[in-house]
């Protein structure tokens, strides 16, 4: 007999039912997995759906871009915050530009924009209040006082997604950018989104734009997806990194276009003495098919601020663009931590200053308090799979003295050099590892070990904890993804109809309910009444029937694209929006 799955009725919050969320996926496949078997190293909790939604509008926002929404959007939060134990709430923003300071989300909540949708930045300094000091940190970034809360801010939150189809946050940094160079900000630029202390957080789908300082900020904080995001600030605006993971745990980010003033993505974990004395490091991380355009800084950096320490870094299929250079580790002494088991593979880069650039003189600190001798371990550093063209310079790699940088191995990278490039495209000091297949050829303190160790700096094949669970926004898939998508099942069909809710019988391969096609499907035939009737009653929001009904009457399928994404025996959630 085949697995029975039943999708809940949607409850209203002040205007309909659960609308635009998630789809829901028991997956089953092989002979293990009929067992019920699902992989032991599982452990990242999918975000459940909402059962409750509303919109900005209906809490009084406007948006015409002038009136001020602070208030609608803190007041929609906080209503909707009390169905945080009853299937959580959904925020809708509709078209409109909507001017707001910062405000605060709430846990088992999701910000959903419009395609058309602008959130604007105040400008108004009253409508950012001050937040103490990152305690591993010590201080503010621009001042030595606090700092501004991010636009979008959270803290000691659990199932949090602000997306949206491809809608905007405008954080309209000029304003700040001038303040910043005149010296007159007593307090640290805001972010455009931080959450701090959370767990679950999803950031996919949404465009960013002339952030005051640092776009999206997850700090001490767990079980992160940052998703198919574009990232845009001009490229001489001050410190307008990316993507920063900051002390954080299981972090996956993907498929994201950046251009930016500073690092692409940065990752971080406190700074000197105030992050040792924290101790909290940025571990088990996964970057996927980045794009960055960033002349002054990196694509992916490792520090400055990494005293709490840095481990397990996977990146891979990572295109730059007239970006300074590829990845780079910032440190020096008084840091401490460490930064350790980093894995590159798959760069493609065209016209950089370096393709690798490790710095063990990186000066900045955040007091004089702290200690000298607390040194850095840098270990462990592994690229491969690297093809450049137009470069300045292959590598610039400084350890520091008495304490090099060690276990660096680089292995099948092919640099083609600019017609102005340095004479000597590599300088070595304090560091010491190996590489195979890598031209020009490297400095001798990497010595090179035949066309034999070709594939010597291998990248991990097991799979991190975030890997474990596929939570994919399909907004921008093309047709032959879902052709793939919707190839597999077999027998589907609708078991029970009860008062809250209906059950769909599958067969062995699983049982799929989906809960957001963007328009109600065509119904067809006899069962055009059936169907209505069912939407009517408000069984479930009608874009689950409409997408259920084309399952079992078309045969639509689901299991290819799943399993060429590595995806076995376990349950996944996807949200197609």
């Amino acid at each position: 007999m085949g697995r029975q799955w039943w999708w809940g009725r949607g409850k209203s919050a002040k205007v309909t039912s659960m609308s635009m969320v998630l789809v829901l996926v028991p997956l089953i496949l092989g002979a293990e997995a009929r067992k019920g078997r699902v992989l032991e190293s599982f452990e990242y909790t999918a975000m459940s759906c909402r059962g409750h939604t509303a919109s900005i509008t209906d809490f009084g926002g406007s948006g015409d871009g002038k009136t001020s929404n602070t208030k609608a959007f803190q007041d929609a939060v906080n209503h909707l915050s009390q169905y945080a134990s009853d299937g959580g709430a959904q925020l809708y923003v509709p078209a409109g530009q909507w001017l707001t300071g910062s405000f605060s989300l709430t846990s088992h909540f999701t910000l959903y924009l419009h395609k058309d949708a602008v959130l604007l930045a105040s400008q108004d300094m009253n409508e950012w209040p001050v937040l103490k000091a990152l305690p591993s940190y010590g201080r503010g970034r621009d001042a030595a006082g606090g700092r501004f809360a991010s636009l979008i801010f959270g803290t000691n939150l659990t199932d949090v997604i602000v997306t949206g189809a491809n809608g905007t946050i405008d954080g309209q940094g000029a304003f700040w950018w001038q303040s910043f160079h005149k010296g007159k900000l007593k307090y640290t630029r805001p972010y455009l989104i931080e959450f701090m202390y959370s767990d679950n957080i999803q950031i996919s789908n949404v465009t960013l734009l002339n952030s005051p300082s640092w776009n999206v900020h997850p700090v001490y904080s767990s079980n992160i997806l940052v998703q198919g995001i574009t990232i845009i600030a001009p490229i001489t605006s001050p410190n307008t990194d990316g993507i920063n993971p900051d002390s954080c745990t299981n972090i996956r980010i993907e498929d994201s276009y950046i251009v930016s003033g500073d690092d692409c993505i940065a990752v971080k974990s406190g700074w000197d003495e105030y992050g040792i004395s924290f101790g909290m490091p940025t571990k088990q991380l996964v970057i996927r098919r980045l794009t960055c355009i960033s002349p002054y800084s990196a694509a992916i950096a490792l520090g400055s601020e990494m005293s709490g320490g840095i481990q397990d870094v996977r990146a891979q299929d990572i295109t730059a663009i007239h970006t300074e250079s590829g990845v780079r580790i910032k440190t020096a002494r008084g840091r401490g931590g460490f930064v350790k088991d980093i894995y590159v593979k798959g760069m493609t880069l065209h016209t950089m200053k370096w393709v690798f650039w490790m710095t063990g003189t990186y000066k900045a600190h955040a007091d004089n308090h702290y200690d000298p001798n607390a040194l850095p371990v840098i270990q462990g550093i592994n690229y491969r799979d690297v093809v450049a063209d137009n470069v300045s310079m292959a590598a610039r790699l400084e350890g520091i003295e008495g304490d090099p940088f060690t276990q660096i191995c680089i292995s099948n990278v092919t640099i083609g050099m600019a017609p102005k490039a340095k004479k000597v495209p590599w300088t070595c000091t304090d560091v010491d590892g190996i590489t195979s297949g890598v031209s020009p050829r490297p400095c001798e303190l990497l010595p090179d070990q035949g066309p034999e160790k070709l594939k010597a700096c291998d990248f991990p094949a097991e799979p991190l904890s975030i890997d474990q669970v596929l939570r994919r926004n399909l907004i921008g898939w093309k047709f032959e993804q879902w052709s793939n998508l919707m190839s597999t099942i077999s027998i589907f069909s609708l078991s029970k109809v009860s008062n809250d809710g209906l059950i769909w019988k599958g067969n062995e391969v699983g049982v799929y309910s989906v809960s957001s096609c963007v328009k109600v499907c065509s119904l067809g035939s006899e069962d055009v009444h059936f169907w209505k009737n069912i939407m009517r009653r408000g069984l479930v929001p009608p874009r689950v029937e409409s997408f259920m009904w084309q399952v079992v009457l078309q045969k639509l399928a689901v299991k290819t694209e799943l399993v060429k994404r590595g995806v076995l025996g376990i349950e996944d959630v996807l949200c197609p929006l």
